[in-house]
């Protein structure tokens, strides 16, 4: 655990501690460089010590790095610290998505729509431009203190296939893992549409489908159980939406949703449903008629009593006469045609053929009637009509649509004017971009050519020109080290000074401009003064000199001399250089270590003879 106080490599002072998970602890600190308060997230040591986790940690946070959108929490930086490895992200006050479901249980189905629409944006961002979540979950959603929804851990949350059997370790993602990802199956955008689908399952019920004692558990009923339907667990949730979440969470990913902009657009169609009878059955049934009676007036004498036996028999005559008309019409091939308004298409059509017509269907968009009722029907209902005749039901396709216009390229001005006269609500975002000049427009959210509601919110993403890069500290690497760690940054090496310096090795870098924790764009040159690099010399030849005289020659040259012996049978010889390595003539850098071997005298082995005297 780190303690308040701690900077963490020399920019992050720590203030607090704001979680921790079983990949890593999160804490809050102040970003002394740039003036801010950010979440710093350190990698717990087992990790660390992983090397290839290290390298997908550090490939795919640089991916997630590049996910700038309103609904995505931003990563600024990463590095190595104290034996380990973190990560420095936007820091969003608010709670997460799973501390607010365990305090207040289902939401309202409107609220769990719009909170799932904006999760959905984040991964629809991230997957076109090839990053998946992977662990899309609660827990990874914050919601910021203005209601918005916030996806954290974009690219860097996932768990290996072994920790599947570590109980409790990842029970929270096993709870949200789809069926390919259980089965140790490719994980692609259909995995994280899954996920989103069980999100949407526990905010509309309080609970998550499928649950279990462990992760293989859990993870099995994802491949073959099949969850209880929203509405049973939550009778505010309509049929239609029953059907949503039930497509999102296939067994087969080529059954769910094709994208996020597929599952988009149908919750968008379940909003718009509930925004049309607020808290009402979506269907809406016509009001009832009914006849008002006037209060008796007070007794009197009133008419002699044959008069009113009178006025008696004419009712009843005019009530048969009625009856009469009445069945004179329908012998005659007569009907009434009835009442569908508000019934489904499929009801009134069955409807108008019990009575003997002929029903004939037109589209017509509305903003107030849901998708498929009868907002009309010609003639009109209670009209007596011959049997066979045609009666018109205009059945509500919903709202009508606008297309996204192109705007890619155009100032941000240009781009709002040209989204609001098609009455869409442009909204910009900046983001950087090495490509798209600033002030222009990278794209748009949702992307042109789409079709939304007018009235829709759209992010306009304006290029803030290339980013801002953190120089590293190069100074005491080799030159090639220094210009390898420059393009891993995006950065490219500058001029190249050279300096003599005592007692450092040849190319090895002194100093750099701009310093280490400067910020520069993308591209930018960092300049380099270095230790210059040894030339290369001749080696001299010495076979044949004596030791003294090779060792002077070579260390003349720039060599170093390293002096062995071995025997030699020729006594003239003895005390001369044998052979040398490198040979004479070689190019070698000044400094190398040249090999002499001096003739020796082979050593004299004196045997002792030792002659018997006879005691005398």
């Amino acid at each position: 655990m780190v303690e308040p106080d701690t900077v963490i490599d020399s920019r992050y002072r720590v203030v607090s501690r704001l979680g921790s998970g079983g990949m890593a602890d999160v804490y809050l600190a102040d970003d002394e460089l740039l003036g801010r308060q950010v979440a710093v997230k350190v990698l717990h040591r087992h990790f660390a010590e992983d090397q290839e986790f290290v390298e997908r940690f550090r490939r795919e946070a640089s991916s997630a790095a590049r996910l700038s959108h309103p609904n995505i929490v931003g990563i600024f930086d990463r590095g190595e610290w104290n034996g380990t490895y973190y990560i420095a992200m936007e820091y969003v006050a608010g709670r997460s998505l799973k501390t607010i479901v365990r305090e207040q249980g289902a939401l309202p189905p409107a609220t769990a729509i719009e909170i799932v629409i904006q999760i959905l944006r984040a991964a629809r961002f991230a997957h076109k431009r090839g990053v998946i979540h992977r662990d899309l979950k609660p827990h990874n959603v914050i919601l910021d203190e203005e209601g918005r929804a916030r996806v954290t851990d974009f690219g860097i949350a996932r768990a290996g296939a072994s920790d599947m059997t570590m109980t409790g370790s990842i029970m929270g993602t096993a709870q949200y893992l789809s069926p390919e990802q259980a089965q140790g199956q490719p994980v692609t955008a259909a995995s994280d549409v899954y996920s989103v689908g069980v999100i949407l399952y526990e905010l509309l019920t309080g609970v998550v489908p499928f649950d279990g004692e462990t992760a293989v558990a859990i993870a099995f009923k994802h491949v073959s159980a099949e969850p209880v339907a929203p509405s049973r667990l939550n009778p505010a949730v309509s049929p239609s939406l029953d059907l949503v979440t039930a497509r999102a969470l296939a067994k087969d990913p080529a059954e769910r949703y094709q994208g996020a902009d597929d599952f988009i657009a149908a919750l968008e169609r379940e909003r718009q449903n509930i925004a049309v009878s607020p808290g009402a059955p979506l269907l809406q049934m016509p009001a009832a008629r009914h006849f008002e009676v006037e209060p008796s007036a007070p007794f009197t004498d009133g008419p002699p009593r044959g008069k009113r036996l009178w006025w008696v028999l004419a009712a009843l005559t005019v009530a048969v006469v009625a009856t009469l008309a009445v069945l004179l019409l329908t012998s005659a091939g007569k009907v009434t045609v009835p009442d569908v308004i508000g019934q489904t298409q499929q009801t009134a059509v069955a409807n108008l053929k019990d009575s003997g017509l002929n029903p004939i269907l037109v589209d017509e968009p509305s903003t107030t009637v849901a998708d498929g009722l009868v907002l009309a029907e010609l003639p009109a209902r209670g009209s007596v009509v011959k049997k066979g005749t045609r009666v018109r039901l205009s059945i509500s396709s919903g709202p009508s649509t606008v297309r996204v216009p192109t705007v890619e390229g155009l100032t941000a001005a240009q781009a709002n004017a040209a989204l609001r006269r098609v009455r869409l609500k442009p909204t910009d975002h900046s983001e950087p971009d090495t490509t798209v000049p600033a002030g222009r427009v990278i794209s748009t959210d949702p992307t042109a050519a789409g079709t939304v509601l007018p009235g829709s919110p759209i992010t306009v993403n304006v290029s803030s020109g290339p980013a801002l890069v953190r120089v590293p500290r190069l100074e005491g690497r080799s030159l090639s080290a220094a210009e390898a760690a420059l393009e891993a940054l995006d950065l490219s090496l500058g001029t190249v000074t050279q300096r003599a310096s005592q007692g450092q090795a040849p190319e090895t870098v002194l100093s750099q401009s701009p310093p280490a924790g400067s910020s520069l764009q993308t591209e930018g040159k960092v300049n380099l003064v270095v230790v210059p690099k040894q030339a290369d010399v001749t080696v001299p030849a010495v076979v044949g000199a004596g030791e003294g005289q090779a060792a002077a020659s070579l260390e003349q040259a720039g060599f170093n001399p390293r002096v062995e012996s071995a025997p030699t049978s020729e006594q003239a010889e003895v005390g001369l250089v044998l052979k040398q390595s490198p040979a004479a003539g070689r190019r070698e850098p000044k400094g190398t270590t040249v090999t002499i071997v001096i003739g020796a005298a082979p050593s004299v082995t004196t045997t002792t003879t030792t002659s018997a005297v006879p005691a005398g």
